[in-house]
Order: C-alpha cells, then structure tokens, then sequence
C-alpha cells in the first residue's frame, strides 16, 4: 500500500552514507524485464508554503501512477519533503535512490540529497509521467529536466 509521510519538524534521521540503490524490492520481487531497473525510490514532493499551494495534482498523480504499477508500488514512495528552498521553481521534487536501509517513510538529510542527481524544479504532468518511466523505471535520471540541488 502506497504511504504518504509528512515531514516532521525536529526529526534527525541517521544519515546513511551509502547511497548506492538496493538490487532488490521490499517484496522481494525482481524487475519485470531487463530495461526495468530494481532500485528503491523516494519520491520528495515539496510541501513548503510556494510549492505546497501547487504540488497537490502532481502528488496525486505521482501516487496514482505508482499504485497502477505493481513494479513502481514494489519500489517507490511518495512523501511530503519539508521545503527545498526553490520557491520561484516549484512544484519541485527529488527523486531519492534508497539504499539498504534507508526508511522510505522518512525525511532524508539534506547532505544525502546533495549527493545523488535527482532534483527536479517546475514539474508538470508530461515531466512525472517522465520521471516515472525513466529515472524510477531505469533507473537514470532525465538529463534534460533534472537540476543540481
């Protein structure tokens, strides 16, 4: 079942130094087919004051698509990210790769976002369907729409 978190203010996750992707689902489940990447994902939808008046039909969406793949539902979360403090870009999301132990259902530390390439400003419906396919589902970030945080 698809889970939605909210950001807790004062929470300090451990910062897991390891960033690499996890092979395998939390069910165990292996990609449906060879250009299916097998990594876990984080799904961080801005939720702060700018982003959060606009990011509900792109969270909405995010969460519906996920839930209609199983592959994506095996390996994907969707959560409510504090703020990435890109106000004037938004709405803006950051796709995590999870490693073996990250909590899915957690706010990351902004140093393990500064280490991965995943963040996306101004995304749009043609864009999280883009996400989805190609960052979640290979694996790869979309060149042409992802941004340094």
């Amino acid at each position: 079942m698809l889970k939605f978190a909210r950001a807790r203010a004062g929470r300090a996750p451990e910062d897991n130094a390891e960033t690499e992707p996890v092979a395998a689902s939390p069910s165990g489940a292996s990609a449906p087919d060879a250009d299916r990447s097998a990594a876990r994902f984080q799904l961080c939808v801005c939720d702060g004051p700018s982003c959060g008046l606009s990011s509900g039909p792109l969270r909405e969406r995010l969460a519906a698509r996920v839930a209609a793949d199983p592959d994506l539902a095996a390996r994907v979360r969707v959560y409510d990210y504090g703020c990435f403090g890109r106000c004037g870009e938004g709405p803006n999301l950051f796709v995590r790769a999870l490693a073996e132990g990250d909590d899915p259902d957690g706010e990351p530390p902004v140093e393990q976002l500064l280490r991965q390439r995943g963040f996306y400003p101004g995304v749009d419906a043609a864009a999280c369907d883009r996400l989805l396919e190609e960052h979640c589902g290979r694996g790869q970030p979309v060149e042409d729409l992802v941004d340094d945080y």
